[in-house]
């Protein structure tokens, strides 16, 4: 059974936790079923808590769409073992290991994920918090070099990269003329925002984030 936990404004997202009987560990989480923990479109693990999300708009689904194509053809033929993933797990280096976060999509290079996605609506605009502390979470991950946040609503992205350091930024594009240029796999990648959208086409690029 699940129990709203926070219901978006816009309708495009609501998050419930599971009732299960007692904290899981990652391992444990990816080893089960979805289908056990309720009927929701998705689960993430947070902290121990199963937290189920429903369906998101179909603009979000067309995004994906545009954007694991473009993947896949850039892609294709690699010589560093990478390739494009949709709805797999991503579990961040910690001695509890108590959290498995679900990116919209990822590239993964021998087995680690390098770069994730996220399509980014409306209310998860006006959620910071917990976007952020997804994001806090997927760069704890192992491997994870690139973080690319896609808008839903207009044609612009923010992209966090890993620094030599270990340090991150922050680097945003938008408009019609901008490119996502992504290195997290080692090789040079260059994505048209419009190739993206090219299913979902912003109507108004000046509404972003608006409900």
């Amino acid at each position: 059974m699940l129990t709203p936990a926070d219901e978006r404004r816009d309708g495009v997202s609501m998050t419930h936790i599971a009732r299960i009987p007692s904290p899981l560990t990652a391992d444990e989480f990816l080893e089960t079923d979805q289908h056990a923990f309720g009927e929701a479109w998705r689960y993430e693990l947070v902290d121990g808590e199963v937290i189920g999300h429903s369906a998101p708009a179909p603009a979000h689904g067309r995004i994906l769409a545009g954007l694991i194509t473009a993947l896949g053809k850039r892609l294709s033929g690699n010589n560093n073992g990478c390739f494009p993933e949709s709805g797999s797990g991503a579990v961040p280096e910690r001695k509890q290991r108590n959290t498995a976060r679900i990116p919209d999509a990822m590239i993964r290079c021998s087995d680690l994920p390098r770069v994730t996605f996220e399509i980014i609506s409306p209310s998860e605009l006006k959620d910071w918090r917990g976007r952020d502390k997804k994001r806090r979470d997927v760069q704890d991950v192992e491997g994870v070099a690139e973080i690319a946040e896609i808008h839903q609503t207009q044609l612009a992205v923010h992209v966090y990269r890993r620094s030599a350091n270990g340090a991150w930024t922050f680097h945003s594009i938008d408009g019609p003329d901008a490119i996502l240029d992504l290195s997290g796999t080692g090789e040079l990648m260059s994505i048209p925002l419009t190739e993206i959208h090219e299913f979902a086409m912003p109507a108004d690029d000046g509404a972003a984030g608006e409900d």
